[in-house]
């Protein structure tokens, strides 16, 4: 293939953790055309729109993002624009017909093929749409490189796509089914940030715990983790997201019994009504649910827990809304992510009857986000005198201010003149607790209460 040279590129990320690896591994693949990132789709000649579907908001984005490519091609022709992700993977050749000025539609399991539609347009002029599913999906298993959130921390997926076909979920209509990468292959991948000085991995897939099924016939998740955890140097491993009806004692046990592996998981409820649960398709009741976190909490003490959250599913009646919200306040999430139910295109949710109005999505969600926002800041509250590890991920922009995450997933942003550099694993401790994070000192401080700093729950 020749380069193209003394042109550049420009990637929109619209979306998940996933998406933005995708998006790395696109760069990855432009710049060995010859192409250098810019800043902002003005300077660009190669627009990429990285596209998220899943919930509706993310698709009016993409959609505004478009609108935006008349002027810049009529500024410089020479522009090639093109769609990729899920809003490519779901609309299809109709997006080419909406948008005039956009020159290609990429699916999910096509990145791979990036370079070659650039070429394509650029020598043809053709407008093209690939959007075919493939059985053997050839981007997953691109390493992609190091372009993280900072220097020692990357993700890794290790699987996309998802067989489950909940309700209201347009992942396996836009990802296609669950695939999994080879562990060997996972496994030179994550030695090889390593040897690049990466500290933490955070292992990715649609349905993370899921990992293995399509290979050996069996969730092989655990035994994951356990090759990952002997490697050396390799000091925290994460991973998202996971099903419930996925999640067995082999994995709280190998959170519990596993250095490396961190005390924090996002395991998503949707609801706390079976009747809702059900027409979900999610597979599990919320009593078998609450097991789960008993065994979690119990395996792996001190373990954060987050979830999703969705309310005004179709027929969601007051009395189930009830549950959901008994449900938080039992389980007492250290955090989660609540939305209103949008009718997605595909979805067996989009044909349901009794469709919930949204003035009642408004307030049942402003009830949720109050419930939570408590229970958040009384965890941070009781943070305070704590002591917890974090690894330094960087510093804040323009200050000399270090911020690092705990083992648990929540940001300590430390006051200014502690001796840190990006990479170290320090204790630290907790002076106080803000709405969204913590602050915290490496100096020892005295607890107002207790004396000396405590270790956290």
């Amino acid at each position: 293939m020749h380069g193209v040279t003394d042109e550049t590129y420009y990637i929109e990320t619209y979306g998940c953790q996933m998406n933005d690896h995708d998006s790395e591994k696109m760069a990855e693949l432009l710049e060995g055309l010859g192409l250098t990132a810019v800043s902002s789709e003005e300077e660009a000649e190669v627009i990429v729109i990285n596209t998220c579907s899943i919930r509706e908001k993310a698709e009016h984005k993409v959609y505004s993002a478009l609108g935006k490519l008349k002027s810049l091609k009529a500024r410089n022709p020479r522009v090639v624009a093109v769609v990729a992700g899920c809003v490519a993977q779901q609309e299809k050749d109709k997006l080419l017909k909406r948008v005039s000025q956009l020159d290609a539609v990429l699916g999910t399991h096509r990145i791979s093929e990036l370079p070659e539609l650039v070429q394509r347009i650029r020598t043809t002029g053709e407008r093209l749409c690939v959007t075919d599913f493939r059985t053997n999906t050839e981007s997953l298993h691109i390493p992609a490189p190091h372009r993280g959130r900072c220097a020692v921390c990357s993700f890794v997926t290790i699987m996309q796509g998802c067989s489950n076909f909940c309700a209201y979920c347009v992942v396996p209509h836009t990802r296609g089914p669950e695939q999994s990468r080879p562990a060997d292959e996972i496994l030179r991948e994550v030695r090889a940030l390593v040897d690049k000085g990466v500290k933490e991995v955070t292992l990715l897939g649609q349905n993370v715990n899921a990992y293995g099924k399509d290979l050996v016939g069996k969730n092989i998740f655990p035994e994951l983790l356990r090759r990952l955890d002997r490697i050396d140097g390799l000091e925290r491993i994460r991973f998202t997201t996971s099903h419930p009806r996925d999640f067995h004692e082999d994995l709280a046990l190998a959170m519990g019994n596993l250095e490396s592996v961190c005390e924090h998981i996002h395991l998503p409820l949707q609801s706390g009504s079976n009747n809702v649960l059900s027409a979900m398709r999610r597979g599990y009741a919320s009593e078998a649910y609450l097991e789960k976190i008993a065994l979690l909490r119990e395996r792996v003490p001190g373990t954060a827990v987050t979830a999703d959250i969705i309310v005004g599913f179709p027929g969601e009646t007051d009395e189930d809304f009830e549950m959901t919200i008994s449900a938080l306040e039992t389980i007492r999430y250290d955090q989660i992510f609540s939305f209103k139910f949008s009718r997605r295109p595909g979805t067996a949710a989009r044909r349901l009857p009794d469709q919930v109005p949204d003035e009642v999505k408004v307030e049942r969600l402003a009830r949720v986000h109050a419930i939570q926002e408590a229970i958040t800041r009384e965890y941070h509250e009781a943070a305070r005198g704590t002591e917890e590890e974090i690894l330094i991920e960087g510093f804040r922009p323009g200050t000399s201010q270090p911020f690092g995450r705990t083992r648990t997933n929540k940001i300590v942003n430390l006051d200014s003149g502690n001796n840190v550099r990006q990479g170290d694993i320090v204790p630290v401790w907790i002076t106080r607790g803000l709405k969204h994070s913590l602050m915290g000192t490496t100096q020892v401080v005295e607890s107002a209460n207790e004396g000396p700093c405590r270790r956290p729950r």
